[in-house]
């Protein structure tokens, strides 16, 4: 896929995959947090994931979690936490229990992180835990990645997003997930590569404090995010989800459109991050 796809056309792209559930940034999203976080690695670390990768290109893996999840159905709760709508903590016992289908992104990423900086790992589980590492920070910075408000992600949330028309209505409505993981941005009409360029260019303006790496924060910062601002449509009940339709007019999507950003520049900051930290002696 390219990388001058138009994010209107990745959207598409989500929405004719109706069958799937998706449970992630769309293509777009998960191409410019790896891009971010390609432009702020450090010589040893950018190194390194090349000689990790071999022929893969870093910023066209981003989606390969994705692409397996059918294929392998134990890596499925890897890619999202879902803390419940109300609560401020994340209580591993409750949110990432073990399952057959994976437990949950914050123990992944945890275990992926220690996996890429061992250099005395199998090159073959050492390249996969790198493929999944940048997708699943990606992942956990979409805010409906960490909550549930009995829909599933979002999932069961069937929405109209003013200007934007599914191709197919009947069969594959737009729902508040795709709204969120690809549709919010197609409507912006902005390509992949200006996007990161705009993105990098406003965090030199506005850089993100320095932190340590704690995917259990993060998490939290993006439940946070989803309560106070992707529930805050027309018609939203704290006790459960409304069940019609829910329009996402343009006020809605004005409000969401930074929320977007910085969460995309998080992600990508943070990617480098762990990456800097785990190949810090370039092997």
């Amino acid at each position: 896929m390219t990388h001058r796809l138009t994010l209107v056309a990745a959207a598409a792209l989500i929405v004719l995959a109706g069958s799937v559930t998706p449970r992630a940034w769309g293509p777009v999203g998960h191409h410019v947090v790896a891009r971010i976080a390609l432009a702020r690695l450090t010589p040893a670390a950018k190194a390194a994931t090349a000689a990790i990768l071999g022929s893969e290109d870093f910023v066209a893996i981003s989606t390969w979690a994705d692409s397996v999840r059918a294929e392998r159905p134990e890596t499925a709760n890897w890619h999202f936490v879902d803390v419940p709508f109300g609560e401020t903590s994340y209580v591993p016992s409750r949110d990432c229990p073990h399952t057959e289908t994976g437990d949950c992104v914050i123990a992944e990423i945890l275990r992926v992180q220690r996996d890429v900086a061992n250099p005395m790992l199998n090159p073959v589980r050492r390249k996969e835990a790198l493929q999944f590492l940048i997708h699943f920070v990606g992942d956990l910075h979409m805010p409906l990645h960490t909550i549930d408000h009995q829909d599933k992600g979002g999932n069961d949330q069937m929405v109209e997003v003013a200007g934007y028309t599914p191709n197919t209505p009947s069969r594959y409505p737009p729902n508040l997930h795709s709204a969120w993981d690809s549709i919010l941005l197609g409507l912006r009409g902005i390509d992949e590569e200006t996007y990161t360029a705009d993105l990098l260019r406003a965090l030199s303006l506005n850089p993100l404090s320095a932190e340590s790496i704690d995917p259990v924060k993060w998490a939290l910062e993006g439940h946070a995010i989803a309560e106070a601002v992707v529930y805050a449509y027309p018609g939203f009940d704290r006790a459960a989800p409304p069940s019609g339709v829910v329009k996402l007019d343009a006020a809605y999507q004005k409000r969401a459109a930074p929320v977007i950003d910085r969460q995309m520049q998080r992600a990508g900051v943070r990617l480098a991050m762990m990456l800097n930290e785990a190949l810090a002696a370039g092997r």
